[in-house]
Protein backbone atom coordinates (compact mmCIF):
# COMPACT_ATOMS: atom_id res chain seq x y z
CA UNK A 1 0.00 0.00 0.00
CA UNK A 2 1.14 3.36 -0.68
CA UNK A 3 2.62 5.32 1.77
CA UNK A 4 0.62 8.48 1.44
CA UNK A 5 -2.49 5.98 2.19
CA UNK A 6 -1.32 4.75 4.82
CA UNK A 7 -0.84 8.18 6.42
CA UNK A 8 -4.31 9.09 5.14
CA UNK A 9 -5.43 5.86 7.14
CA UNK A 10 -3.70 6.57 10.36
CA UNK A 11 -4.31 10.20 10.50
CA UNK A 12 -8.07 9.29 9.48
CA UNK A 13 -8.97 6.86 12.25
CA UNK A 14 -7.28 9.45 15.07
CA UNK A 15 -9.79 11.99 14.06
CA UNK A 16 -12.42 9.98 14.05
CA UNK A 17 -11.39 9.01 17.33
CA UNK A 18 -11.76 12.41 18.78
CA UNK A 19 -14.84 13.01 16.58
CA UNK A 20 -16.88 10.18 18.28
CA UNK A 21 -15.69 12.00 21.81
CA UNK A 22 -16.67 15.31 20.49
CA UNK A 23 -20.23 14.00 19.18
CA UNK A 24 -20.60 13.01 22.85
CA UNK A 25 -20.11 16.69 24.08
CA UNK A 26 -22.32 18.36 21.29
CA UNK A 27 -25.30 16.68 22.59
CA UNK A 28 -25.18 17.99 26.22
CA UNK A 29 -23.70 21.74 24.19
CA UNK A 30 -25.65 21.66 21.26
CA UNK A 31 -24.75 25.16 20.31
CA UNK A 32 -21.29 25.03 21.15
CA UNK A 33 -19.82 26.84 17.77
CA UNK A 34 -16.13 25.61 19.11
CA UNK A 35 -16.98 21.34 18.95
CA UNK A 36 -19.30 22.56 15.95
CA UNK A 37 -16.28 23.70 14.28
CA UNK A 38 -14.13 20.83 15.18
CA UNK A 39 -16.22 18.34 13.62
CA UNK A 40 -16.91 20.27 10.44
CA UNK A 41 -13.04 20.42 10.07
CA UNK A 42 -11.94 16.79 10.62
CA UNK A 43 -14.99 15.50 8.00
CA UNK A 44 -13.77 18.59 5.79
CA UNK A 45 -9.96 17.10 5.74
CA UNK A 46 -11.04 13.65 5.11
CA UNK A 47 -13.07 14.79 2.22
CA UNK A 48 -9.97 16.68 1.08
CA UNK A 49 -7.62 14.21 1.49
CA UNK A 50 -10.02 11.65 -0.67
CA UNK A 51 -9.89 14.56 -3.61
CA UNK A 52 -5.95 13.88 -3.39
CA UNK A 53 -6.14 10.12 -3.78
CA UNK A 54 -9.20 9.53 -5.54
CA UNK A 55 -11.61 7.63 -3.11
CA UNK A 56 -14.93 9.47 -4.67
CA UNK A 57 -17.26 7.19 -2.73
CA UNK A 58 -16.03 8.27 0.54
CA UNK A 59 -15.29 11.75 -0.65
CA UNK A 60 -19.44 11.40 -1.30
CA UNK A 61 -20.06 10.19 1.77
CA UNK A 62 -18.17 12.89 3.64
CA UNK A 63 -19.69 16.08 1.77
CA UNK A 64 -22.58 14.75 2.69
CA UNK A 65 -21.88 15.00 6.34
CA UNK A 66 -19.68 18.16 5.81
CA UNK A 67 -22.81 20.09 4.17
CA UNK A 68 -25.31 19.16 7.15
CA UNK A 69 -22.30 19.89 9.76
CA UNK A 70 -22.03 23.53 7.90
CA UNK A 71 -25.48 24.19 8.27
CA UNK A 72 -25.67 23.36 11.95
CA UNK A 73 -22.34 25.50 12.36
CA UNK A 74 -24.15 28.59 10.79
CA UNK A 75 -26.70 28.37 13.08
CA UNK A 76 -29.20 27.31 9.79
CA UNK A 77 -30.27 24.34 11.75
CA UNK A 78 -30.65 22.99 15.20
CA UNK A 79 -29.25 19.69 16.32
CA UNK A 80 -31.80 16.84 17.45
CA UNK A 81 -31.79 13.32 18.24
CA UNK A 82 -32.56 12.70 14.31
CA UNK A 83 -29.84 15.36 13.29
CA UNK A 84 -27.19 13.24 15.55
CA UNK A 85 -28.66 9.79 14.37
CA UNK A 86 -27.56 11.02 11.10
CA UNK A 87 -24.12 12.29 11.79
CA UNK A 88 -23.35 9.05 13.68
CA UNK A 89 -24.46 6.98 10.99
CA UNK A 90 -22.10 8.94 8.74
CA UNK A 91 -19.13 8.33 10.85
CA UNK A 92 -19.74 4.71 10.85
CA UNK A 93 -20.18 4.63 7.38
CA UNK A 94 -16.66 6.96 6.56
CA UNK A 95 -14.85 4.08 9.41
CA UNK A 96 -16.14 0.90 7.05
CA UNK A 97 -14.92 2.79 3.77
CA UNK A 98 -11.59 3.21 5.90
CA UNK A 99 -11.59 -0.60 6.66
CA UNK A 100 -12.27 -1.57 2.81
CA UNK A 101 -8.96 0.65 1.94
CA UNK A 102 -7.17 -0.82 5.02
CA UNK A 103 -7.91 -4.14 3.28
CA UNK A 104 -8.35 -3.62 -0.58
CA UNK A 105 -6.69 -0.13 -1.04
CA UNK A 106 -9.95 0.69 -2.34
CA UNK A 107 -13.04 2.27 -0.97
CA UNK A 108 -15.66 -0.40 -1.61
CA UNK A 109 -18.56 -0.69 -4.04
CA UNK A 110 -20.98 0.85 -1.38
CA UNK A 111 -21.92 4.57 -2.00
CA UNK A 112 -24.26 4.84 0.56
CA UNK A 113 -26.91 6.39 -1.76
CA UNK A 114 -29.66 6.30 0.75
CA UNK A 115 -27.14 7.82 3.65
CA UNK A 116 -26.49 11.13 1.52
CA UNK A 117 -29.88 11.37 0.76
CA UNK A 118 -31.05 11.16 4.64
CA UNK A 119 -28.23 13.61 4.86
CA UNK A 120 -29.20 15.74 2.38
CA UNK A 121 -33.31 15.87 3.85
CA UNK A 122 -32.44 16.33 6.88
CA UNK A 123 -30.67 19.78 5.96
CA UNK A 124 -34.16 20.36 3.97
CA UNK A 125 -32.15 19.83 0.48
CA UNK A 126 -34.04 17.25 -1.75
CA UNK A 127 -31.87 15.00 -3.90
CA UNK A 128 -30.95 16.16 -7.25
CA UNK A 129 -29.72 13.82 -10.31
CA UNK A 130 -27.04 16.03 -10.59
CA UNK A 131 -25.42 15.50 -6.94
CA UNK A 132 -24.90 11.45 -8.58
CA UNK A 133 -23.28 13.45 -11.50
CA UNK A 134 -19.08 13.09 -12.64
CA UNK A 135 -16.89 15.73 -11.24
CA UNK A 136 -16.68 17.25 -14.36
CA UNK A 137 -20.42 17.02 -15.26
CA UNK A 138 -20.76 19.21 -11.47
CA UNK A 139 -18.75 21.83 -12.60
CA UNK A 140 -20.30 22.03 -15.59
CA UNK A 141 -23.61 22.93 -14.16
CA UNK A 142 -22.52 25.05 -11.03
CA UNK A 143 -20.17 27.70 -13.77
CA UNK A 144 -17.61 30.43 -11.47
CA UNK A 145 -18.91 33.57 -11.95
CA UNK A 146 -15.46 35.51 -11.63
CA UNK A 147 -15.23 38.80 -10.52
CA UNK A 148 -15.60 41.94 -13.44
CA UNK A 149 -12.31 42.87 -13.38
CA UNK A 150 -11.07 39.68 -14.34
CA UNK A 151 -13.61 39.47 -17.35
CA UNK A 152 -10.92 40.37 -19.99
CA UNK A 153 -8.26 37.93 -19.28
CA UNK A 154 -11.10 34.81 -19.01
CA UNK A 155 -12.20 35.63 -22.35
CA UNK A 156 -8.91 35.30 -23.82
CA UNK A 157 -8.37 31.49 -22.07
CA UNK A 158 -12.25 30.16 -21.92
CA UNK A 159 -10.33 26.94 -20.73
CA UNK A 160 -11.21 25.97 -17.03
CA UNK A 161 -8.92 26.48 -14.25
CA UNK A 162 -8.80 23.71 -11.48
CA UNK A 163 -8.31 24.88 -7.85
CA UNK A 164 -4.48 25.31 -7.45
CA UNK A 165 -3.61 25.88 -11.00
CA UNK A 166 -3.14 29.52 -10.64
CA UNK A 167 -0.62 28.79 -7.54
CA UNK A 168 1.10 26.84 -9.99
CA UNK A 169 1.22 28.64 -12.96
CA UNK A 170 2.29 31.93 -11.40
CA UNK A 171 5.32 33.07 -8.73
CA UNK A 172 4.27 33.19 -5.36
CA UNK A 173 6.31 35.37 -2.71
CA UNK A 174 4.82 34.40 0.54
CA UNK A 175 4.32 30.60 1.14
CA UNK A 176 1.93 30.69 3.83
CA UNK A 177 -1.17 31.02 3.71
CA UNK A 178 -4.45 33.16 5.72
CA UNK A 179 -6.94 30.93 6.99
CA UNK A 180 -10.97 32.17 8.22
CA UNK A 181 -9.48 32.57 11.93
CA UNK A 182 -6.90 35.15 10.38
CA UNK A 183 -3.71 32.72 11.77
CA UNK A 184 -0.95 32.13 8.40
CA UNK A 185 -0.27 28.22 8.33
CA UNK A 186 1.42 26.20 6.22
CA UNK A 187 0.79 22.37 5.78
CA UNK A 188 2.61 20.51 8.07
CA UNK A 189 5.52 17.71 6.43
CA UNK A 190 3.37 15.13 8.61
CA UNK A 191 -0.06 15.61 7.07
CA UNK A 192 -1.54 14.21 3.61
CA UNK A 193 -0.58 17.51 2.02
CA UNK A 194 3.16 17.84 3.63
CA UNK A 195 4.09 14.47 2.15
CA UNK A 196 2.49 15.44 -1.52
CA UNK A 197 4.98 18.50 -1.00
CA UNK A 198 7.94 16.36 -0.13
CA UNK A 199 7.34 14.32 -2.96
CA UNK A 200 6.98 17.17 -5.57
CA UNK A 201 3.61 16.29 -6.34
CA UNK A 202 2.65 19.57 -5.48
CA UNK A 203 4.83 23.08 -4.67
CA UNK A 204 4.03 24.37 -0.60
CA UNK A 205 2.51 27.56 -2.43
CA UNK A 206 -0.05 26.03 -4.54
CA UNK A 207 -1.54 23.59 -1.72
CA UNK A 208 -1.23 26.55 0.95
CA UNK A 209 -3.63 28.24 -1.53
CA UNK A 210 -5.85 26.09 -2.57
CA UNK A 211 -6.79 25.27 0.97
CA UNK A 212 -6.96 28.60 1.48
CA UNK A 213 -9.88 28.85 -1.32
CA UNK A 214 -11.50 25.43 -0.08
CA UNK A 215 -11.44 27.47 3.39
CA UNK A 216 -13.44 29.93 1.43
CA UNK A 217 -16.33 27.71 -0.02
CA UNK A 218 -14.66 26.58 -2.97
CA UNK A 219 -16.01 22.84 -3.73
CA UNK A 220 -13.96 22.00 -6.19
CA UNK A 221 -11.15 19.03 -5.86
CA UNK A 222 -7.77 20.20 -4.90
CA UNK A 223 -5.64 19.39 -8.02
Amino acid sequence: MDEIVKDFLIESNENLDRLDQELVKLESEPSSKELLASIFRTIHTIKGSCGFLGFTRLEKVAHAGESLLSRLRDGLLALNEEVTSGLLAMVDAVRQMLAEIQSTAHDGENDYTELREDLKRLQGIEGTPAESASPVARDAVEPTVAPKHETASAMSDPSPVPIGAKALAAPVKNTRAVGSDGKQRRPSAGKIGGLLVERGSVTPEALALALQEQEGGDQRRLG
